[in-house]
Parts: structure tokens; C-alpha cells; sequence
């Protein structure tokens, strides 16, 4: 799998929030964009983005809530 970084990821994103805890103690499926993490009205400890969209097992899994997909 390719390490992406978002100063440099231009292609489409999924976003997902971190519904329990921030980015660095939530447990998220690997892949994700690195330096993508966000403050985010909704989400108390913000958001991440993907590459690629995740399967629902992963969402319910991994404690995440998707929030918006994002094209470049």
C-alpha cells in the first residue's frame, strides 16, 4: 500500500470522524492519508481522511462515522 500525505494527495477522499478518541489513541484502519486529521464541528476529536472508501465492518469496527466524501 502507498503512504499518501495530504500536502501532496490530490485525488478523491473519504473522511471519517473519530467518534471516541483523537488520531494518535484511536486505532483506525491502515491506509490513511498522513496529516490529513482535521478539527470538525461534529466530531469531537475531528477527522481523518482515506484514499479509498471503507467497508462498513471497518466504519463499525474501528469506532468511525463517515462524514463527507471530498473530490479533488
Amino acid at each position: 500500500m502507498k503512504t499518501e500525505f495530504d500536502d501532496t494527495y490530490k485525488e478523491q477522499r473519504f473522511t471519517y470522524g473519530l467518534t471516541y478518541r483523537p488520531l494518535g489513541y484511536a486505532q483506525v484502519p491502515d491506509g490513511w492519508i498522513i496529516f490529513s486529521e482535521r478539527k470538525h464541528p461534529k466530531f469531537q476529536f475531528g477527522t481523518v481522511d482515506y484514499p479509498f472508501e471503507l467497508t462498513p465492518e471497518q466504519i463499525k469496527n474501528f469506532e468511525l462515522e463517515r462524514a463527507t466524501k471530498i473530490s479533488s
